[in-house]
Order: C-alpha cells, then structure tokens, then sequence
C-alpha cells in the first residue's frame, strides 16, 4: 500500500508502512547508489533535532504537548533503530540536504504515529516547520560530522592504546634480547628486539597526544549559523539552549566557534584529521613491513620472530604459513590512506558559505576510522599478543654479521675494518671467524669488543 505526500514540487507516492517523505522518495529515485549513508551520522542529526524542538519549546516557540511528542519520537528512534526508514545513499545532492530532510520526515512522521495521526498530516506537525526549526542543512550537516567524528576517534584512539600497551609489554620483555640492525636492508650496528618494539610504541604514542588537539577542535560546531553563518532565523538565547540540551545529552562540552561563517565553509579540521589518519597509517604500514620482514623464512629470510600462525598460507605448498595479519593490517592502512587523501580532495572543493561535498568527507572519514580501527584490533590479538623471538639465533647472526665491524673503527681504523668486511665476504666466511684467523685481536678483546654491552653502548 501507498500514501500520497506533497513537497514543494508536487505529489509524491510513498509506500505506506515507511516514517520518510516525499523528499526521501525523490533522493531514492535520483541518487542510486551502492552505499547507505551511515547511521552513526543519522543519530547524530536526531539528537541534534531533539535539541532544537526542546529549546523552541522551551522558550514558548512551539507548543509544549508538540515538542514534547516530538522529542519522544527522536528517542524511540534512537532506541529502536530501523535501517528501512533511513534508505539514503551517501553520495547525494547539496551538502547532505537529502539526509537531513529524511531525517526530518522520519521524526515528524514518527511523531504523528505516536499520536495516533496518519503519517503526513503536516498541518500538525511539519518536517520543516517543527523538526528542522532554526536549522539549515548547511550548519547540522557540518556540526553533525564533527559530532560524529569526535567520538568516533576517541573510540579509535581506545583500540590504538591496546595495541601501544602490547608493545611497551614487549618492548620490556625483550629489552636485552640482542639481534642485527639493518639499514637499506643491509646488515649494521646492534639493537635489541625491545628497542625496536620500544620505537613502534613510541610512535604510535605520539598520535594520541596529536588526537588531543584534533579534539579541542572538533568541539567547535557552526551550529546556529544557519544558511550562511550569519545566523539568521535563529535567536541568540535559543542558540545557547541547543547547545546546553546538546551537552546534557553527551555529557560533553560542544561549543560555539568564535567565527560561524570560517566553520562553515571550510573544512580545515577534517583536513587535520585526514592527515592524522594518514599518518597513522603509514607508521602501521612501516610496522607491519618490518615485522614482516623479521618473520621472514624460516630457512631463507631473517627467521628472527615468530608471528602466530592464523591459517594456512598456501593452497600448493604445504606447511607454508604467512603473515596474513600483517599482510591485512596493512591493505587496511593503504585503503585508509586513501581515504584520507578523497578527505583532503573533497575539503578543497568549497566555494563561497559552503562546501557541498561533505556528505563524502564524511563518509571518508567514517570508512578510515572503520578500517583502521578493525585493523589495530587484529594486530594487537592476532600478531602481537603471540610473537615469539628467536633470540638465540638472532644473537648468532649477529655476531657473524659484518654490521658489528663498525666497533673495530677505534681499535684498527675504518680501512683497516674494510679491509676485513670484504675478504670476509669474498671468501664467504663469518666476519669474527675470519678475525681469529687473522689474529688480529686476541680472544679476550674480541670478547669485550663484540659484547652486548659494548655493541648497545651501555
């Protein structure tokens, strides 16, 4: 069954057991896409509705028995979710106005139904005239990202703080498990796999601290800006309303931005959460590459660690197993730097009070954060939590290692060491062997030159 609805371009046949309007119906039939706008976004626009119809009701503005009707429908709506009701794809028209009407159509619909009124009688309760009051879609659409955004990343940061404890653990577990450094990939001085696993957490700590001011920031909304920033239409006193009832609902603290209009139409705070994305990515691409490499083998490769085995890694070779994880983790990173770059794309597209390209900014962002967030999660329980080292045998190849010679430089000199690094090569022979052969250094300081506590400068 159908019901008839009327928008401002004429009558409209909406199916009858659906909340949305007319406008829904149109943006169904003009946008096809693939993908449905993502829901966080659209509870993010149902409270930011609540809080408006309460501070117009509040002040007189709309009749209490409608607002409070209304504002009972947007919790039914938080509370029962119905995917149905919200069918919109998220590449659409006009900086998300197809969302926010959709989302006004849903709650003043929603409304009606709960006072026993047949959905679209308009003249009750209107999608535009009550749900939407004081509101453009060029200011809740913005403020709504950011919304959603800020807690999105401090969900994201929460996964990130795992995976950093993982890696203190080990870094303190193997703090004095020696292995060889490689630079260009090619032997040189001694670290420990602690050091290593000390420097990933060290970075990846470092975006948390970054993820602090990318907050304060977000907390800046251009809500009360209306069409064009100036904030036409909607009353001072009221403005500061929505933002009280807002804040109540999160228990957090969204304010105003000092210039609505700068907010507005540029979109410099997703640009410096891309970029943080971005980052973060490439630091868990670099990881994973050289986790990769010291699982690499075990006969033919660094054979230093041993990554936990998730599943078979090869449908001819038997007993093959690959570092599917890390090999995962980081497709998930790549894909999420690309995301971050359609961010910065779209951000560059404003023109004059807005950019209309949000609806995928939005949608970039929300697909970043997704990914990466499932990406930390495995890291940090399905490759972390169970690397076992080879220290033994790291130890041994090290000390066979012509990376180590470099310590001879104070004893016999540089060309000197050359000298011997390259026979030692030539001849196919271990470095220190060659050494004793030589016998070029007696036993004792060859001992004292090539220990752990010499080769870490400790």
């Amino acid at each position: 069954m159908v019901r008839k609805e009327r928008d401002s371009l004429g009558e409209v046949e909406i199916p009858d057991d659906r909340l949305y309007g007319p406008e829904t119906v149109r943006a169904l039939s003009n946008f096809p896409y693939y993908r449905f706008m993502d829901r966080r976004i659209i509870d993010t626009l149902i409270v930011i509705k609540r809080s408006y119809v309460k501070a117009f009701t509040s002040k007189g503005k709309i009749p209490k028995d409608i607002g409070e009707i209304i504002i009972k429908a947007a919790d039914e709506l938080l509370k029962n979710k119905n995917e149905l009701d919200f069918p919109l794809k998220y590449i659409q028209a006009g900086a998300g106005t197809s969302t926010n009407m959709n989302v006004n159509e849903v709650i003043a619909n929603k409304a009606l139904e709960l006072m026993g009124k047949p959905k679209g009688s308009h003249d009750i309760i209107s999608p535009h005239n009550q749900v939407n009051v004081g509101q453009s879609t060029n200011d809740v659409i913005p403020a709504a990202i950011r919304i959603t955004s800020y807690f999105t990343l401090i969900s994201l940061s929460k996964v990130l703080g795992k995976v950093i404890d993982r890696l203190d653990i080990l870094a303190k577990e193997n703090a004095w498990r020696i292995k060889t450094g490689r630079t260009h990939l090619q032997d040189a001085s001694a670290v420990t796999f602690g050091g290593e696993f000390g420097a990933y957490a060290y970075e990846l700590r470092s975006f948390l601290d970054e993820k602090d001011y990318i907050l304060t920031r977000l907390r800046r909304l251009n809500l009360g800006g209306t069409a064009v920033g100036t904030g036409a239409n909607l009353p001072q006193d009221v403005r500061d309303l929505v933002y009280r009832n807002l804040n109540e609902f999160y228990s957090e603290k969204f304010i105003p931005a000092e210039n609505l209009m700068t907010v507005m139409q540029f979109t410099s705070d997703f640009n410096l959460l891309a970029s943080w994305i971005s980052n973060l990515s490439a630091a868990l691409i670099k990881m994973s590459r050289d986790l990769r490499l010291m699982n690499s083998g075990p006969v033919a490769g660094f054979n230093e660690i041993m990554l936990p085995a998730v599943q078979p890694g090869s449908s001819i070779m038997p007993g093959k197993v690959n570092p599917s994880i890390l090999e995962a983790v980081t497709m998930g990173a790549l894909l999420a730097r690309g995301y971050a770059q359609t961010v910065n794309d779209a951000s560059s597209q404003g023109e004059m009070e807005i950019n209309v390209f949000t609806p995928i900014i939005y949608t970039a962002l929300m697909e970043a954060f997704d990914i990466l967030s499932v990406s930390l999660s495995i890291l940090e329980e399905k490759s972390l939590r169970g690397i076992k080292i080879n220290s033994d045998y790291a130890y041994e190849i090290l000390l066979n290692s012509p990376g180590t010679a470099l310590l001879l430089n104070p004893v016999i000199g540089y060309e000197r060491t050359a000298e011997i690094v390259k026979e030692s090569r030539e001849k196919n022979v271990p470095f220190l062997k060659l050494l004793r052969e030589k016998k070029i250094l007696t036993e004792e300081q060859i001992k004292k030159i090539f220990s752990p506590e010499n080769m870490l400068n400790t």
